[in-house]
Order: C-alpha cells, then sequence, then structure tokens
C-alpha cells in the first residue's frame, strides 16, 4: 500500500495473520460470539535506520 505523511512517499505492506474461529463463547444482540485464535504469534520486524526529518538513528 503506498502512503504519504508530510510529502514523504513510503510502501506499508500489511501483516497477513492466520486466525480460526474458536467456540462459541456468548451472545451479542441475538448473534453467537466465536473467539479467534491465531495459528501463529506475528513476530515484530525492527526497522533499524529510521529516519525524523532527515536525521537517521536507530
Amino acid at each position: 500500500m503506498k502512503l504519504s505523511y508530510r510529502g514523504i512517499q513510503y510502501n506499508q505492506e500489511p501483516n497477513a495473520v492466520n486466525v480460526h474461529s474458536g467456540r462459541v463463547v456468548g451472545k451479542y444482540r441475538g448473534a453467537d460470539w466465536q473467539a479467534h485464535n491465531l495459528e501463529r504469534v506475528p513476530v515484530r520486524q525492527s526497522h533499524p535506520h529510521l529516519t525524523y526529518r532527515g536525521v537517521s538513528y536507530r
């Protein structure tokens, strides 16, 4: 996805998270409410080279 902030263009790829429906844990306004479980917990990516107002930092 192409994004822009204060005139600087960058690309952001959304994280894909696989979930599967669990058991029904309740009702909300007459509809069943299910708990969703992650198949695998996503690992945060570190960003070693960041820039703030043109100055690089870690």
